[in-house]
């Protein structure tokens, strides 16, 4: 049977890792607040590139040690590129003022729901991971690193749609329910007929 692999990342190095995340979202985020990069004259000015490097490394630097450490595949690259796609819409692409429909608008609103589910599911995969391994008695479900990546997909596809339910203009507590009940129900049948893979 496969055995849950050891860290090859040491865990002396997460508190300097997570020292250098910290500072790296202070800046972009101060970038973001302090400078106007939408209405910058060139898109690729120097400052728009030291914003993209920015965003793009703190995406990395915030994911890259937890792909390492939980052995999560994927983690960085889909943590790195929402981070940056988030954070990049949010500074320069005016925002939206109609609905979700709306044809001017319909572009934006796909670039920020993309990217909010890329950020939410590479937030809560490494949650799920931990407290599968942690709670999960059956270590074959607790180590299958699909069920985790596929449950962290369920919990960002509920929070883009959520957003665009916000954005049509139509939700309500009501909805909000009919969709957790629609992600449990696929999530059940996921369990019921698709094997576990292991993480060893």
């Amino acid at each position: 049977m496969g055995k849950l692999e050891q860290p090859e990342l040491p865990v002396r190095y997460l508190p300097a890792l997570a020292i250098v995340a910290g500072i790296s979202w202070a800046l972009v985020i101060g970038m973001v607040i302090g400078v106007d990069l939408a209405r910058g004259p060139n898109l690729l000015s120097p400052l728009h590139l030291i914003f993209h490097g920015m965003a793009l490394f703190t995406g990395i630097i915030t994911f890259w040690p937890l792909e390492r450490w939980l052995g999560l595949p994927g983690l960085t690259v889909e943590g790195g590129l929402g981070v940056w796609l988030l954070l990049a819409t949010i500074a320069i692409v005016p925002a939206p003022t109609g609905t979700l429909l709306d044809p001017p608008d319909m572009p934006v609103y796909a670039l920020i729901l993309f990217a909010v589910f890329l950020c939410v599911a590479a937030l809560v995969r490494p949650v799920i991971a931990v407290l599968s391994r942690r709670w999960l008695a059956l270590k074959a479900w607790a180590l299958d690193n699909r069920r985790v990546r596929r449950e962290a997909y369920e919990v960002g596809l509920f929070a883009a749609a959520t957003l665009a339910l916000a954005a049509l203009r139509i939700l309500d507590p009501i909805k909000l329910i009919a969709l957790v009940m629609i992600l449990v129900l696929v999530e059940i049948i996921f369990l019921s007929f698709i094997g576990v893979e292991s993480t060893g």
